[in-house]
């Protein structure tokens, strides 16, 4: 058998991306044996036993700047020689697969992580919708995060049926389920997260994590709060995360939000800070009008905590309905806001919600389980284009 490793290049648009998902499972394909390389716009990390490069892209289509991004990323991938290219988000995906397929990789992954053409009427969704067709036409193979978005793919014909995948239950990473442990004592960084907001412990905690983008339903959070604030006059609501400046609400419901003294917006908070903000908070609020797979929906259920969000695709795969958490309709305030005081007033079906989560999240979305998933596609399609490269671990597990 040859030593020489078997080379995989993992893309996506952003480091914060990668950060987020991803170093877990590069340092297991590296542990596999794998030469792994790590590409995305400048700014990640140190990841051990992965090499990273940083090729900036914009998330937003810019014909010029798209050009020199896929010339450098060409380049790069002809210098690396990689036999399995993996690129994921909407702009990764489809510089990420020309640039493959013009440097000659063998094996082209794409995976969609969500539409944003969901959203989008007119030209632009014809021009989101003619961009993934084009990302799913030079892969070799496409994936989805979650089981409803495949069949969203496959309605709107992004995809050939036969070419497109969902491994498991869905996600790309899984959730750590070591640091989002809603059976762990969090009893004293609930009350130090609290305490910094000016929140007390018998008041009520509703929390929203991630872009504040309209998209994010950020504007019907906006007008559903009042009726919530009025019959929940102990309650505060949390908005953690970055206005999106490509996806914005009406300016006046930022006015709103912000000169209400019991809504606080601490701004970006790290993926490091997140469990500690689930562990504060009594409720988790996701209005969203489209996700590929709800990473922090999973994250809430893991901690335990009950979720209140939107029938929507991606939501229904991760918050089972009555079960593990509440859904409403998309676009209804009123519904949202009924939802939330409904839960409020029931302290003992808010556990027993949060209980199924937990075991909800941990029999399907364990990184552990998903990365293995990974890890058996990686080398059931290694095996196939370059057998005599599989790396021994790897190989020794498939009886090549």
């Amino acid at each position: 058998m040859s030593e020489a490793p078997l080379r995989i290049a993992v893309i996506t648009t952003v480091a914060e991306t990668l950060a987020a998902f991803f170093p877990g499972q590069l340092r297991a394909l590296a542990q596999q044996g794998f030469e792994v390389h790590a590409i995305s716009s400048p700014g990640m990390g140190e990841i051990p036993e992965v090499q990273i490069h940083g090729i900036s892209m914009e998330r937003q289509p810019s014909p010029r700047r798209d050009m020199v991004s896929l010339l450098a990323l060409t380049r790069l991938l002809r210098r690396i020689r990689p036999h399995i290219v993996h690129a994921h988000t909407p702009k990764a995906g489809l510089l990420g697969m020309a640039a493959a397929k013009l440097a000659g990789v063998p094996l082209r992954l794409y995976t969609i992580h969500g539409l944003p053409l969901e959203t989008r009427t007119g030209l632009w969704r014809k021009v989101l919708r003619s961009a993934e067709q084009l990302s799913c036409a030079l892969s070799t193979r496409t994936y989805t995060i979650s089981p409803s978005l495949r069949k969203l793919a496959l309605n709107l014909r992004l995809c050939a049926a036969e070419k497109l995948f969902t491994l498991g239950d869905g996600s790309c990473a899984g959730i750590e389920v070591d640091r989002f442990d809603g059976d762990a004592d969090w009893r004293a960084t609930r009350a130090e997260v609290r305490a910094s907001l000016g929140v007390g412990e018998n008041e009520l905690l509703i929390s929203f994590v991630g872009r504040l983008a309209r998209d994010k339903g950020i504007g019907v959070l906006a007008e559903a709060w009042p009726a919530m604030a009025r019959e929940l006059p102990e309650a505060h609501l949390l908005l953690a995360g970055e206005f999106d400046a490509t996806d914005q609400f009406a300016p006046d419901i930022l006015h709103r939000l912000r000169h209400d003294a019991r809504i606080h917006l601490p701004g970006s908070v790290g993926n490091e800070r997140v469990p500690s903000i689930l562990a504060a908070t009594d409720v988790f609020v996701l209005p969203t009008f489209r996700e590929g797979l709800s990473q922090v929906a999973l994250e809430a259920g893991a901690m335990g905590v009950p979720v209140v969000s939107t029938r929507v695709t991606g939501v229904v795969d991760a918050v089972r309905d009555g079960v593990t958490g509440i859904l409403v309709p998309p676009h209804d305030a009123g519904a949202l806001a009924q939802a939330v005081i409904d839960l409020a007033g029931q302290p003992a079906l808010r556990k027993a919600l949060g209980r199924a989560a937990i075991s909800h999240v941990r029999t399907k979305f364990t990184d552990r389980r998903v990365n293995e998933l990974w890890m058996n596609e990686y080398r059931e399609l290694a095996a196939v284009v370059h057998p005599a490269g599989l790396p021994k671990a790897m190989a020794a597990r498939s009886g090549v």
